[in-house]
Parts: structure tokens; C-alpha cells; sequence
């Protein structure tokens, strides 16, 4: 009785999904309840086709097509999803992605001829089928065509899936591939376009170790062009906050005259100290406490490289300003925020005890 009841219902959205794509989609409010009617019979299908199997197999009326559960379970999944994509094909359809002979089963409804295959042959197998088990071969071979299609059309959909993720990959990488010779014309284009009485810290962090070469080595040279390049870059250094910028520059780019940096850099740590304290006791929300610690770290990798072999050079204490800076006492509400700066600076004060 449960097997003929659910055979009925299965059947009734099996219907239901072929009314519902019988006719294209309409617009407007029409459209939204024809989808909404799609999604109700394909759920529908799926899921009382499934306890349909499920109940076809608990009571082995199936033992003639194989005694293995999972068996089943894949053979109903494949006529499940034939049935869908079957459906969904039949009103959209993308060229280049999925098999094309799955778009020619669409149109000649698959969804319905496949469920009839299928579906007859359930309905013998509750109410007619003996005791002994013994399956006619009318009842086996529609039942066995319609799985074999099913199965084929599973495996033309596990085949599309593959190919569309593999054609997004691709069109992804050839996204960001145009972007990044883009990004890299324009800056080339910038360098280029900078005149010897422009400042250059409009091209300070192009020199960064991290851009390409070519970049990188057009900013260079383009920041050396200036005559009084070093004694820029001090001046940032010592009388402004645009000390990123240089700190970009310094990390893996040789000055002059390294031991002219180091009170300008002292300077520049003891300035980012201060305004970490008066932020973090001013803070009004989380945007605050959002401090760059790439470009801390990038000035103690220049320290390390270059400037900590100045006779006398010694960073130590300002280090340890900057990282006294980030235990100032917080508001109550950001008592468990942490600083990815911390961590930064507590490594490059155990390596310089």
C-alpha cells in the first residue's frame, strides 16, 4: 500500500514538472510562480522518488537488478538527476557547457518518456510480481533501458560540471592575468610619466621588493634620477607620516649612506609609537585597531639588512617603545582584540635581546 502510495505521488510531480515545462518561462510575477512551480515538482520528484526506491528495496523487489543497496542509491540518483537536469535543460540551455546530448533528450522529454520507462515497470513490481520473484522480460528491459540512459546522462552531467569548472578556472586566470598586465602597464605608465620636479614619494611604493622587476627597477631609477633623493627620503622620514613609503624603498633597496637613516628612522618608529597610543585610546570601533604591520615589518627587514651594521646603530629601545605602545590600556569593549603587529615585533626583540 506505502509502495503505491508513493508511486501515485512521484508520478503526480513527475506530471507536474512536465505541465510546468510544457510552455517557455514567462516574465514578471508570471515567471516568479512558474520558477517557484519548477522548484516545487523538481523537489518534489526528488524526494518521493527517492523514498520510492527506498521502499523498493527494503521490501527486495529489486534483488533481480542487484542485491546491493548502493547500487541502487546511484541508479536512483542518476534517474533523479536525468529527470531535473532533463527538465532544467528543456527551458535553459548553455552552449559549451554540458553535452549537447543532453539538451537533444531535453526536447524530446526525457523527463517524461524516461519516468514512464521507469515508473510502469514499479508499478508491476508492486502488484504483480510473484512470489518466487520472477521478473518478466517486459517489466526488465524498459526498467533496464531507462537506467542505462539515466546513468548516461549522470555521467554527461558529472562530465559538464568538470568542464564548466574547468572553463570558470580558466577564464579566472585570464581575468586576473588582463588585470595584472594592466595594473602593471598603467604602472610603467606612471613611472614614465613623472617629472624631475614631481615629488617622489609618488613612486615610493613601487619600489617595493614584492613588485615585478621591471616595475620596481623603472621606480628605482626613476627615484635616483632625483639629485637629492636620500635627503628626501630623510626628510619623510623625519618630519612626516608618510614613513611607509619609505620603509618600502629601504627594504631591499641600498642607500648612500646608511648610517644619514638612522636617527630619521628611530624618529619615524618613535612617531608610529606615539600615534598607536593615541589611537588605541581613542579608538571608536574596530577600524582602529587595524594597524599595518607589513610596514613595520618591512623597516625592521631593512634594519636587519642594512642599517643595524652601522658602527653604534642600535633599534632596540624604539622597538620596544612600539611594542609597549600596543599594551596600552583599551576601552572595556576591546579588551580581547588582538594586534597583528604584536607578534612582529616580539620576534625581532628575541632575536635582538
Amino acid at each position: 500500500m506505502l509502495g503505491n502510495t508513493l508511486l501515485v505521488i512521484t508520478v503526480l510531480f513527475s506530471l507536474g514538472l512536465f505541465s510546468v515545462t510544457a510552455s517557455p518561462m514567462p516574465g514578471g510575477d508570471r515567471g516568479v510562480g512558474h520558477a517557484f512551480m519548477l522548484i516545487l515538482c523538481g523537489g518534489g520528484v526528488l524526494l518521493f522518488s527517492g523514498l520510492l526506491a527506498w521502499n523498493l528495496a527494503a521490501n527486495h523487489r529489486l534483488d533481480w537488478l542487484t542485491p546491493n543497496n548502493w547500487l541502487l542509491f546511484f541508479g536512483w540518483l542518476a534517474f533523479a538527476l536525468a529527470i531535473l537536469s532533463s527538465a532544467a535543460f528543456k527551458t535553459e540551455w548553455h552552449p559549451g557547457e554540458f553535452p549537447e546530448f543532453l539538451r537533444w533528450l531535453a526536447l524530446s522529454r526525457a523527463h517524461l518518456w524516461l519516468s514512464v520507462l521507469l515508473l510502469v515497470p514499479v508499478f508491476w513490481l508492486f502488484n504483480f510480481q510473484n512470489s518466487a520473484g520472477l521478473v518478466p522480460n517486459f517489466v526488465q528491459i524498459p526498467m533496464k533501458i531507462g537506467l542505462i540512459i539515466s546513468v548516461l546522462m549522470g555521467l554527461g552531467l558529472v562530465f559538464g560540471l568538470f568542464r564548466a569548472s574547468a572553463q570558470q578556472s580558466s577564464a579566472r586566470i585570464d581575468y586576473e592575468n588582463e588585470r595584472t598586465d594592466k595594473i602593471h602597464s598603467e604602472h610603467l605608465q606612471f613611472i614614465a610619466e613623472q617629472k624631475p620636479e614631481d615629488p617622489i614619494l609618488n613612486i615610493l611604493a613601487l619600489t617595493g621588493r614584492f613588485h615585478d622587476n621591471n616595475v620596481r627597477d623603472a621606480a628605482i631609477a626613476k627615484v635616483k634620477s632625483h639629485p637629492d633623493w636620500e635627503a628626501e627620503l630623510i626628510r619623510l622620514l623625519n618630519e612626516t607620516e608618510w614613513q611607509s613609503e619609505v620603509y618600502q624603498f629601504i627594504d631591499g633597496n641600498q642607500v648612500d649612506h646608511p648610517e644619514l637613516f638612522v636617527e630619521p628612522i628611530k624618529t619615524s618608529l618613535r612617531r608610529t609609537a606615539a600615534e598607536i597610543k593615541k589611537r588605541i585610546k581613542g579608538a571608536n570601533d574596530l577600524q582602529d585597531w587595524h594597524f599595518e604591520h607589513f610596514s613595520v615589518e618591512r623597516c625592521l627587514r631593512a634594519i636587519d639588512e642594512q642599517f643595524s651594521q652601522v658602527p653604534g646603530a642600535d633599534f632596540r629601545a624604539e622597538v620596544r617603545d612600539l611594542r609597549a605602545a600596543l599594551d596600552t590600556s583599551k576601552p572595556e569593549r576591546f579588551e580581547k582584540v588582538k594586534f597583528n603587529l604584536a607578534p612582529v615585533l616580539d620576534t625581532w626583540l628575541k632575536k635582538h635581546p
